[in-house]
């Protein structure tokens, strides 16, 4: 592939690479698609690490959507479902508040107990339309770390278009969106938004195209 010189020279100067500068990418595996979502590792920099602590150790491996506020939010992060079995995320310590950004349609954000802004942990949740004017001004605002990109509201969306049922048994689920539950009977993975797993896709360091410059170089195998 030829670039002209104008070109690389426009990708090298600070203008050029500031366009090409992007956070941290991560994916999520559902049942129903992917949803690749890129993190502000810049402007929330300990939400973002906090959340990747618990990508790393794989804590949101089998997890699933377990709230569902339809045409608000869907929220995940809080429990895992394995054999049949539900089970919450072993917590880490509390991440301090740090509301930069909207809560837009498009982005993710942490959940937190009401009255402590300084209490996010593990969970987190889709804005599935512009819920800046309540959730930015409540309880320090919610901090948003992280936007979905490419196709992936197209899968949030998906989900905010299940029907929400309490879960019966335990009583721990009041708004749970299910996938063909036919109204009775025990909730089976097959009827949960299930998070098979979350990974790294990128992350900013290799985010520079260098092989449209050295097409033999090769980046280290991501998952």
């Amino acid at each position: 592939m030829l670039i002209s010189y104008s070109l690389l020279f426009l990708m090298l100067t600070p203008m050029g690479l500031s366009a090409l500068e992007q956070g941290t990418i991560v994916r999520m595996e559902t049942p129903l698609g992917k949803i690749d979502i890129e993190l502000f590792d810049d402007t929330a920099p300990q939400t973002v690490a906090n959340f990747l602590k618990y990508v790393n150790d794989g804590d949101y491996t089998n997890s699933f959507i377990h709230r569902s506020v339809p045409g608000l939010i869907i929220q995940g992060g809080g429990f895992t479902f394995v054999n049949n079995i539900s089970a919450p995320i072993p917590a880490d310590p509390p991440v301090i508040n740090e509301f930069n950004h909207s809560n837009i349609r498009g982005t993710i954000a942490m959940a937190k107990f009401p009255d402590d802004p300084d209490s996010a942990t593990s969970q987190w949740f889709f804005n599935l339309v512009d819920n800046s004017e309540a959730l930015d001004t409540q309880n320090g605002g919610f901090t948003v770390f992280g936007q979905v990109i490419g196709d992936g509201m197209d899968v949030v969306d998906a989900i905010d278009a299940l029907p929400v049922w309490p879960w019966v048994v335990g009583g721990a689920f009041t708004n749970l969106p299910l996938i063909d539950y036919p109204g009775t009977g025990p909730v089976l993975e097959e009827n949960l938004v299930m998070i098979y797993r979350v990974f790294t896709l990128s992350i900013p360091s290799e985010s520079f195209p260098w092989e449209l410059f050295y097409p033999a170089m090769q980046h280290r195998d991501k998952q």
